[in-house]
C-alpha cells in the first residue's frame, strides 16, 4: 500500500520544504520507492532538488494536469532525481494560475487524487509539498492523502498556525465526509531557549503526533540546499561538514523509522 501525505503549514520560513526533500532522502535510503510532488507555485522543492530549470519550462506540466489538458499524463512529469533515490513531479510557473482555476472546477478537490489514482502503485511513499497557504491546492493534497506531516517552529505564529490548520483539516473531513489523520508534527528549525522548550512541552503534552526528534536551523542545509539535493547525496568539503552531515543524516533516519512505524501500526494520532 502507497503511503501518501501531505506536508504542509500555512505559515513561511519553517523549513517545509527543506523537510520534505531530506525526508524523501532518508525513506528513499531506508529502500523505500519514493515521489515527491511540488504542489507550491512557488516552486521552492523544485529548485531545492536542483530542477529549476523545469519550473519555467513550457510543455505538460502538473498544472495541465490538474485542469484535465488532455495532452498531459502525469506520468511523463515524473523525473528520476540524479544522485538521490527518489523521483520528482516539480512545479511550474503555470502553477500560480491553479487556484483560481480549481476553484470555478467541478469536484475541485478530488483532481489530484484521481490524478496519483494512475501512477501511486508505483511508490511506496508519496510526499506532496504544499503551498504555505490554505486553499484548493492544499484541500486536494490533503483529500488526496489523507495524511499530514506538519513541520512547527517552537514559537506563538507557528502554534497559532497549526490551530488553523487543524481546523482545515476539520472542515474538510466534515465537507469530504473522510478522515485525515495526523502522522507527525515535526518540531524544526528549533532553538535553544526556554520559550522554544516550554512550547514544545505544552505541544507535546497537547498532541500525541509530536514526534520526539528535534530538527534544529543548521547552516550545512543551506548549502545542501544549494547543491540541488538531499543530506544523504550531499557530498562534504570539510571534515567539520562531514560531521555535521553525520548528525543530520541519523535524526532524518530516526525520523524515517518512526514514520515507517507509524504507517505500519496506524499510530496516528489527531
Amino acid at each position: 500500500m502507497t503511503n501518501i501525505a501531505a506536508v504542509c503549514i500555512q505559515k513561511g520560513g519553517v523549513g517545509k520544504t527543506t523537510l520534505t526533500i531530506n525526508l524523501g532522502g532518508a525513506l528513499a535510503d531506508a529502500g523505500q520507492r519514493v515521489l515527491l510532488i511540488d504542489l507550491d507555485p512557488q516552486g521552492h522543492l523544485t529548485e531545492g532538488v536542483g530542477m529549476q530549470d523545469l519550473y519555467l519550462k513550457d510543455g505538460p506540466s502538473l498544472y495541465q494536469c490538474l485542469i484535465g489538458n488532455k495532452g498531459a499524463t502525469l506520468s511523463e512529469l515524473i523525473h528520476p532525481h540524479a544522485t538521490d533515490g527518489f523521483a520528482v513531479i516539480p512545479a511550474t510557473y503555470q502553477l500560480m494560475l491553479a487556484e483560481q482555476a480549481l476553484y470555478m472546477a467541478r469536484n475541485r478537490e478530488h483532481k489530484l487524487r484521481a490524478l496519483l489514482a494512475q501512477i501511486e502503485d508505483q511508490f511506496d511513499w508519496i510526499l506532496i509539498d504544499c503551498p504555505p497557504v490554505l486553499g484548493n491546492l492544499t484541500d486536494n493534497a490533503l483529500n488526496t492523502a489523507r495524511q499530514a506531516i506538519i513541520p512547527i517552529q517552537a514559537e506563538a505564529t507557528s502554534v497559532r498556525a497549526l490551530e488553523l490548520l487543524f481546523d482545515q483539516i476539520e472542515s474538510i473531513e466534515r465537507g469530504l465526509n473522510i478522515e485525515i489523520r495526523i502522522l507527525a508534527v515535526i518540531p524544526n528549525l528549533v532553538q535553544d531557549s526556554a520559550i522554544s522548550k516550554r512550547i514544545l512541552h505544552d505541544l507535546r503534552g497537547s498532541i500525541p503526533a509530536v514526534v520526539p526528534i528535534e530538527l534544529r536551523k543548521r547552516v550545512l542545509l543551506q548549502e545542501v540546499w544549494a547543491a540541488g539535493c538531499s543530506i544523504f547525496s550531499y557530498q562534504p568539503t570539510s571534515s567539520a561538514q562531514a560531521h555535521a552531515k553525520d548528525e543530520i543524516v541519523e535524526l532524518y533516519r530516526q525520523l524515517a523509522d518512526l514514520l515507517l512505524t507509524r504507517a505500519r501500526e496506524g499510530d496516528t494520532h489527531g
